[in-house]
Order: structure tokens, then C-alpha cells, then sequence
């Protein structure tokens, strides 16, 4: 068989295009959440901008869609750990032993390191005093409160275990942390539910599932409940069978739907007349039907492209970038700015840019030593406990080239 021939074989969903669109863009949605961070924290708001307002509309759009980067994150989230629950339940090899093992080594690597370093970088920002009315919350930056009551014990602990939102506020300055909150009762719900109605369960087991889907849902209700159904969307994309377009067709599909997708995800916020849930709703709706036009990307991808490279790159360290930066930005900007915000100007702007390296490189150095010794870890407990190993779950996590196909 030729290559030229090969090439024209569908790809499993880790070797494919579609995975490499899909890591791109999980690494774009992490730093526009940190570009958010940083706009709000260093630069005034747009309305407070005194001079050339124009010049600075494009930046300050990019920086406002912090909120539905997260939302498609849940989409995403839906699609991978909703997907890999329903296999399990198919191929009936289900465990709930090491299906919540592998979902706290991914989150407590990341989040551990996070939770200590917020208490460093808070703690000395608040001792050397360099911007009080910052971390005080008094600076008018719509993201810090008053950090130094969010320092106590019992919320790290609650942050530890996923009830910040619920019990407990977010820990000192790691406002970004709300949505681990969310991940994280996903996670637990979602099975519940599915086993509570999977016909091929014992009776017994099914009723006691449905039972604590019953009390979790009731415990954290509100926002996390309210916003579950967007996660589901991404297990709906899993079940959707992937487009069958011929390969041309799919490739300018592909192109209009990121044409008419992009304006959408980067306007929507600002459409005053839908409130915040039905905003998001329509936000995954729309999230849902662009990755469902991406998974027409069924070609294998080139192993040795910058572009590729890069999206699996920034992808690997997406979960460590949301989770640490907030307060190595906060710690940062008390030197920078103090307690005001600058104006934008291309020195001001140039400054600002440096900072951003800085927090990448700083995240991916966490990363390094965190995120990208989730599956070693995982790896080594389940050996440990006696536990069967599961190959890696995202195709941007270092084993990748072992995954099995998550699409």
C-alpha cells in the first residue's frame, strides 16, 4: 500500500487532526483566561482608556473572554471524561477504584503546588506591603478581594477538596480555582447518573448510585448545577457520530465554522440582553456543533511540525497555566503597578508582554516538574494498589503514542 493511500485512512482520534485543533485550542482558551487576568490587573478598563481608544479595542476584546474560555473548557472536559466513562461502561470494564484514582492524580498534581504556592506568593506580597489597596481589594481591578481573609486553613483545605463555591470561598488570590470546583462534581456526577440508569448494572448498585447522585446534586446545587448541563454537552459530542464529509468539504467546513465560531465566542459576553447562564448555554450550543465540525479532521497529522509541536506543547501545561498564574501575576503587578493601573501605551504594553513570558515560563517550569508527571504518578499508585493501568487520556500527555482512541 502507498503512502499517498495510507494517508487517506481515517486516523484514530489521538493520531488525527482533529486532536491537534482540539489541543490548540485548549491551550488558547488557558491564556486567554491569563490575558484576561493580566489586562484587568494591570491596565485600566476601556472606558477609563484616556487617548487612542481605537488602537486599543482589539487587545481589550481578547482579553474579555476569560469567562467562556472556561465554558468551552467544560465542553472539552465533558467530551474526554464523559467520553472515557461511557467506554468503560460499554466495554464493561468499569471501576470506580480506578476511575477516581486517575481523576485526583489529574487534579491534585496540578492543584497541590497551586494551593501552596498561592499561600507564598500572597503571604509575601501582603509582608513586603508594596500595594496594600491591591491585595486588600480595594484597587479597582474586578478580580482581587480582600486576599489576606482567604488565607486561613479551612479554605485551603476546602480548596484541597473541591468546595471552594460551596462551603468556602477560593484560596487568597487564585480566583481561577471556582472551576475546579465544577470539574470536579462533574466528575463524581456524571457516573453516578449514568449507573443510576445503565440497564446492564445490578439493581442494587444502580439504586445506591442514584441515591448520591441525588445527595451531591442537592449538595452543591446553584451554579455548579446550573452550568452541568453545558459539560454534558461535551458527552453528547462524544455519543454524535464524528462527520463523514468528504475531504475537501470538511476542510472548508472547518474553515467557515472557525470564521463564524470566533466572532460568536468573542461577542457573545457582551450581549447584555442574555443573562449569565442562558449566555453560557448558548456559548456550548454553539461550542458543541464547532467541535463536532472539527472532528471531520480524520487525517493523521504530520509528527513534525512548529504547528503541531506548539499546540501539543501548550496544551500539556493549559491545566497548570489556569490553575498557578493568578498569583504570580498578582505578586508581579504590586512591583510593577502598585496599587493603580497603567494606562496603555507601547511602552506600558511592551512591559506588560515581558510579564507574560514570564508567566509562561513560569507555568511551564511548574508544569514540568507537576502536570507532566501526571501519568508516572498515576503509573506508579496504580501499581502499588494493585490497580489495572490505563493508558493516558488526553494525546497531548507525554505517553500519548500509547493512548488509546479517545474520539
Amino acid at each position: 500500500m502507498s503512502a499517498t493511500s495510507t494517508r487517506t485512512i481515517p486516523a484514530r482520534f489521538a493520531d488525527s487532526w482533529a486532536s491537534i485543533h482540539f489541543d490548540s485550542l485548549r491551550a488558547m482558551a488557558a491564556f486567554l483566561v491569563m490575558f484576561g487576568h493580566w489586562r484587568n490587573i494591570l491596565f485600566v478598563d476601556y472606558p477609563q482608556i484616556s487617548s487612542h481608544r481605537t488602537l486599543w479595542s482589539l487587545p481589550y476584546l481578547l482579553a474579555g473572554v476569560g469567562h467562556q474560555a472556561v465554558i468551552f473548557f467544560f465542553v472539552l472536559s465533558g467530551y474526554f471524561i464523559g467520553g472515557t466513562v461511557l467506554r468503560s461502561l460499554e466495554r464493561n470494564n468499569w471501576a470506580w477504584s480506578g476511575y477516581l484514582l486517575r481523576r485526583f492524580v489529574r487534579l491534585w498534581i496540578v492543584l497541590v503546588p497551586a494551593l501552596l504556592l498561592c499561600l507564598f506568593w500572597d503571604k509575601l506580597g501582603i509582608h513586603l506591603g508594596r500595594a496594600p489597596m491591591l491585595y486588600s481589594g480595594q484597587s479597582d481591578n474586578h478580580i482581587v478581594s480582600d486576599v489576606a481573609q482567604r488565607l486561613s486553613p479551612h479554605i485551603f483545605l476546602s480548596n484541597l477538596f473541591f468546595l471552594q463555591t460551596i462551603l468556602t470561598p477560593t484560596l487568597g488570590s487564585d480566583g481561577p480555582l471556582w472551576s475546579l470546583a465544577n470539574e470536579f462534581w462533574y466528575y463524581l456526577l456524571f457516573p453516578l447518573g449514568v449507573i443510576a440508569l445503565w440497564p446492564r448494572a445490578r439493581w442494587s448498585h444502580r439504586l445506591f448510585c442514584a441515591v448520591l447522585f441525588v445527595a451531591a446534586a442537592w449538595f452543591v446545587r446553584g451554579g455548579i448545577l446550573l452550568s452541568f448541563p453545558i459539560w454534558l454537552g461535551g458527552v453528547l459530542l462524544f455519543k454524535m457520530p464524528a462527520p463523514s464529509f468528504s475531504p475537501r468539504v470538511a476542510k472548508f467546513a472547518r474553515i467557515v465554522a472557525t470564521l463564524i465560531y470566533l466572532p460568536i465566542f468573542f461577542v457573545i459576553g457582551k450581549f447584555h440582553s442574555l443573562n449569565g447562564f442562558t449566555s453560557d448555554y448558548v456559548l456550548g450550543v454553539i461550542t458543541l456543533a464547532y467541535l463536532w465540525i472539527l472532528l471531520s479532521a480524520r487525517e493523521p497529522y504530520p509528527q513534525d511540525t512548529s504547528f503541531v509541536l506548539a499546540s501539543r506543547e501548550g496544551a500539556r501545561f493549559s491545566y497548570t497555566l489556569y490553575a498557578a498564574h493568578l498569583p504570580f501575576l498578582i505578586f508581579a503587578a504590586a512591583f510593577l503597578v502598585g496599587d493603580s493601573r497603567w494606562q496603555p501605551t507601547p511602552v506600558k504594553a511592551l512591559i506588560g508582554l515581558a510579564l507574560t513570558l514570564g508567566i509562561l515560563l513560569y507555568a511551564y517550569c511548574l508544569a514540568f516538574l507537576t502536570e507532566f508527571r501526571t501519568d508516572a504518578v498515576r503509573i506508579w499508585l496504580e501499581r502499588i494498589l494493585g490497580l489495572a493501568s490505563a493508558p493516558p487520556m488526553l494525546p497531548s500527555d507525554p505517553l500519548h503514542h500509547t493512548a488509546k482512541d479517545v474520539g
